[in-house]
């Protein structure tokens, strides 16, 4: 009764504060515009950032903020609902697998595992596409594992819609990483035929190709695109710069499973076991850290479905997962975080406004971690001591709140656009001059006129690569020469928008007589202006 309770309250935790805090630049600004064109247009097809093609990322993510907002409007917990929500399916999903494969003791302690690592709470809360990814393969990797397990083909059908729905999420790696997972296992079970099904596979093209045939129509260099460099290019090149040493996941999965990493790494012992639901397990676990380390494109969410396998080990370990030094470990760290708070210009150069509830975050932070590891590292009672080392973690979207409001009032245009909107008509033209965010145009509700010679304020590797399709006089892009030929056109209402570090374009668009009607610590907004020959 205790453990079911607590996994309630570590479920509803992750929700808290969902949608106080501004949206963040770049990418849950990007992400969120790019649902609210969606759900402002009708077009579940074509997402589009700004008015343009956005075939970086698939649709379902962002069909999935759309349809909230067009229920919510188009606010931050719209924006964000999906990912927590993908994320208690995840916790369901898993908790309904463990107690069918072991017992509702081992099974709720899996899902308040998950419920209480880092790296899950991380992207239960930010407007990005991997927890619903996460979602979905770990549906399929379920799926196929009880598909070899009882020979029922319903089960494979049903791992192939997932990882179809996976790959409409965000790519191919949806379909990749379940079978990378699950042929070791079915070979090591001698039911390798049990992965595949005419079924199954009709229903992965059905649902995936006429989405590919219909944007092709739209954009005809789509699959290219998609093919050769969201995918080939970003698993075998540095192409687009996120690459990192083979070792670079190692300590996101220590750390972003923690304190649980601890105590699966402290069982060793029990980590040898030949049996079928252990070896699955670390199989979920090492075989896509293997393929994202030998990966030439690493970033730290790309192990969000590790994640599951990680808490399912935790549960399967069962009696013989050891706590005690999991426990005491987690007490150190949380002595190193309060010595550090001592030692004399550790905070470096964050700002003020930061570096305030930055602080007293890591205090809170510290003596709960050093108190709850002690108690832990004590008690007699096993589901005491679980719940004691995730009580950290599952208060940390209450504690850590203030210092991610001051972040995101600084790395968002929210408090921007207030100051701006006073001086906005509904016929007034917004024009980016190199600047551009995906927050700005959310927070705006319209479409800004960006002067760019290369779109990469977009943040669009696609827009990147095609911005001479797309920029022009009359569209939304337009190049860098047209904002200096055409400042001075007369009549129309503007607002002219510029980066704070392009003291250039600054001195000369001041130099027009342009007067300062908005700014923050990324942007200054210029206007409204008509023109030398305004009446």
């Amino acid at each position: 009764m205790l453990l079911r309770t607590w996994a309630i309250v570590a479920a509803i935790a992750a929700g808290v504060f969902l949608g106080s805090t501004p949206l963040i630049d770049t990418d849950e600004g990007r992400n969120a515009e790019v649902a609210r064109e969606m759900a402002v247009t009708n077009d579940y097809l074509v997402p589009r950032l700004n008015g343009l093609p956005y075939l970086d990322k698939p649709l379902v993510y962002f069909a999935a903020q759309a349809a909230l907002m067009e229920i919510l409007g188009p606010t931050e917990l719209a924006a964000r609902l999906p990912a927590y929500l993908f994320t208690l399916a995840t916790a369901a999903v898993l908790f309904w697998f463990a107690r069918r494969r072991m017992d509702e003791e081992r099974a709720l302690v899996a899902v308040i595992a998950y419920l209480s690592m880092p790296l899950t709470l991380a992207f239960a809360r930010i407007v990005i596409f991997d927890s619903a990814l996460a979602f979905f393969i770990t549906v399929a990797i379920v799926a196929l594992h009880e598909a070899v397990e009882g020979r029922d083909k319903r089960w494979t059908l049903l791992a192939w819609v997932a990882m179809a729905l996976g790959v409409l999420t965000k790519g191919p790696v949806a379909l990749v990483l379940p079978l990378f997972v699950a042929i070791p296992y079915a070979l090591w079970r001698r039911a390798f035929v049990a992965l595949w099904s005419i079924g199954g596979l009709i229903a992965f093209v059905a649902l995936i190709a006429p989405w590919v045939w219909a944007v092709s129509r739209v954009v005809p260099e789509f699959l290219e695109y998609v093919v050769v460099t969201e995918t080939a290019q970003r698993l075998t090149t540095d192409d687009l710069q996120r690459t990192g040493p083979p070792w670079f996941f190692l300590p996101y999965v220590v750390a972003g499973a923690l304190p649980w990493s601890l105590a699966a790494l402290a069982s060793w012992r029990g980590l040898r076991s030949r049996q079928p639901l252990n070896v699955f397990a670390l199989l979920w676990i090492l075989v896509p850290l293997a393929f994202f380390s030998l990966s030439q494109s690493k970033q730290p969410q790309y192990i969000l479905p590790l994640m599951p396998g990680v808490a399912l080990l935790v549960g399967h370990l069962g009696p013989s997962v050891r706590l005690r030094p999991a426990a005491f470990v987690f007490g150190l760290f949380g002595v190193i975080l309060l010595v550090g708070l001592v030692i004399p210009g550790l905070s470096g150069r964050m700002k003020p406004e930061i570096e305030s509830p930055t602080r007293t975050f890591a205090l809170v932070l510290g003596v709960m971690t050093v108190a709850c590891g002690l108690v832990a590292g004590i008690v007699k009672r096993r589901d005491a001591a679980l719940i004691s080392l995730s009580l950290p973690l599952v208060l940390m979207p209450i504690t850590v709140h203030p210092t991610l409001t001051a972040i995101a009032e600084r790395r968002s245009t929210r408090g921007f656009v207030a100051e701006l909107r006073p001086h906005l008509a509904p016929g007034t033209e917004i024009i980016g001059v190199k600047a551009y965010t995906g927050s700005l145009g959310f927070y705006l509700r319209r479409t800004i006129v960006l002067a760019s010679d290369d779109a990469s304020e977009l943040t669009s590797n696609y827009l990147l690569r095609s911005y001479e399709k797309f920029s022009g006089p009359r569209g939304p892009l337009r190049p860098l020469s047209w904002f200096r030929a055409n400042v001075e056109e007369c009549c129309a209402r503007r607002v002219y928008i510029v980066r704070t570090q392009a003291l250039e374009l600054q001195a000369e668009i001041e130099s027009r007589g342009m007067k300062r009607i908005a700014s923050d610590a990324r942007h200054i907004a210029y206007g409204p202006w008509y023109g030398r020959a305004s009446p």
